[in-house]
């Protein structure tokens, strides 16, 4: 162990001061017991409320079956809640898999999502890193689709047509922003039908303000489509989802 410190000191001595830094200063996270609690309870108890909507989703879709057609999800990175789509509804249901995102990180972010934490660029996972990691999870290529664009573009009349062959079982709408989620709804409401559930993975985002995010932009799509109608379905800390009647 003396060995290593001395060899990893070494290495450190020998680069540009910048870098020696920025590396000494990752090893440290490492180390610390920040990391492990980070490890072992927070990123944990983030990721498993996902893992129970996506279960109960998949038992109320069984329970009130057939519901068939897509599993839409439109922020992608990382493929995280893609594998885990993946991995508790392919048993159960053939449906076609549909990764919506810039694959280039977040938008430029519009005043009205201003916050901190968002970055232009942020959270960004390419279309191959991302389809790797699909496969990884054992999804065939013949069960995927992705579409790449911003959603202001790429979500139009051509690839609604491209698509329209069915309905959506599934819409899991994880965008955070309100610019980035108008357009999704907007998108979305020829892929309805009765038993779609829609997810909203950023509900409580912006403080829990009703007037922001994804929250407001729901409200608003729901008083523009008086002839459409909804249920809750849960709602829980960050997630909220609703089923179309």
């Amino acid at each position: 162990m003396n060995a290593l410190k001395r060899l990893y000191r070494g290495t450190l001595s020998t680069l540009p001061p910048e870098l020696a830094k920025t590396i000494k200063q990752s090893a440290d996270w490492i180390r610390s017991p920040a990391n492990r609690w980070t490890r072992r309870y927070y990123t944990p108890a983030a990721r498993q409320p996902r893992e129970d909507l996506l279960l109960l989703i998949a038992r109320f879709c069984h329970i009130n079956r057939p519901i068939e057609g897509y599993y839409f999800e439109f922020g992608c990175h990382e493929a995280n809640t893609m594998r885990a789509a993946w991995k508790h509804f392919r048993h159960l249901f053939n449906w076609h898999f549909v990764a919506f995102d810039s694959f280039e990180g977040l938008p430029e972010i519009k005043d009205i999502d201003k916050q901190p934490i968002w970055q232009a660029g942020k959270l960004k996972t390419s279309n191959e890193d991302f389809v790797r990691l699909c496969r990884s999870a054992g999804m065939p290529a013949n069960r995927l689709s992705t579409v790449k664009g911003f959603y202001d573009q790429s979500l139009n009349e051509q690839t609604q047509a491209r698509f329209l062959g069915s309905k959506a079982a599934v819409v899991y709408i994880d965008c955070d922003l309100y610019a980035s989620t108008v357009p999704i709804l907007k998108f979305i409401v020829p892929f309805l039908q009765r038993g779609t559930v829609i997810v909203f993975d950023d509900w409580a985002c912006f403080h829990n303000d009703p007037n922001r995010g994804e929250r407001l932009a729901w409200r608003e799509f729901t008083e523009a489509h008086p002839e459409l109608a909804f249920s809750k379905l849960y709602e829980q800390g960050e997630l909220a989802a609703f089923v179309s009647l």
